[in-house]
This record gives structure tokens, sequence and C-alpha cells, in this order.
């Protein structure tokens, strides 16, 4: 079997084919990996205790109020039942890391990153929003995105 691995510039275009003569159980368990990756959700409350499938990838950042954790998509913001340091590790491989106190934020959603005063670094997603990087997590946030860079 051969592997090829071909790095691309931007996450939204990823994509991954298989070539293969008969569908062994190997190649299986590489679909269903790749499928339960591409939809694994949590499950959020709406503004009417509706509760909510949440696609993981979709989310953009979530955010401490309060005692209690949203999730932030490009429209919508749904309350989850996650602490943040319990999101902060969970969903580390999908790209989530702590900026702040009280944020977490998915690297894969930065449009930009942009010094600012104080040491701090403010981060554009791609819904035009932005998040202050404070100093305090700085390096933790750098280190986090130049393991993603160069894997």
């Amino acid at each position: 079997m051969k592997l090829e691995l071909i790095r691309i510039a931007k996450k939204k275009d990823e994509k991954i084919q298989i070539y293969y003569k008969e569908q062994s159980s190997l190649i299986q368990r590489i679909v269903e990996l790749v499928e339960a990756e591409d939809i694994e959700r949590l499950e959020g409350s709406n503004d009417k205790a509706e509760k909510v499938p949440i696609k993981i990838s979709e989310i953009l950042y979530f955010e401490a109020v309060d005692k209690r954790v949203f999730a932030y998509l490009k429209s919508e913001v749904y309350q989850v039942h996650y602490s943040l340091s319990e999101i902060e590790h969970h969903f580390k491989s999908h790209g989530f890391v702590r900026i702040n106190k009280s944020t977490v934020i998915n690297i894969y959603h930065i449009e930009t990153i942009r010094p600012e005063l104080n040491m701090r670094v403010k981060a554009i997603l791609d819904n035009k929003e932005f998040l202050f990087i404070n100093r305090t997590y700085k390096r933790q946030f750098e280190k986090f995105l130049k393991e993603r860079i160069t894997r």
C-alpha cells in the first residue's frame, strides 16, 4: 500500500481520496475514522432551551460568561455543558487552544493574527470577529500553532 501526503495552504481545501481494488477491513476502518472526525458533534442548547447537535468543526470559539460556557458559530450561539478546561483538553486535536482566561479558540477559523499593544495579539476570525490572545497565553498559543503548521 502506497501513502502519499500533500500539504496544502488552507484547511477548507483538505480532502482524502482512497484508491482500492477491494474494500478491505483496513480501508473500512480508515473510512470510519475519517467520517467520525468529519461529523463529530457536541450537544448545545439554544435560547429556547432546545437541545441542538453542533458540528465541532463549525465552532469558532468557546467563551465562559457568568459560570456558563457558550459555543460561537458564524451566526449562532449555543450554551454547552462543558468547562473550558474540559473543552481545551478534549478538543485539542480539533484545533482548539486557550487564548485567555475565558476563551478557547478554533485555530482553523483564524484568518489573520496581528500584534497589538502590551504584547497582546489580535486574532481575526473568518466571520470578521476578533479576539485577543493575552500575553499569559501567547507563548502557549504560538507553540500550539507551530505544532499544527509543521504537521
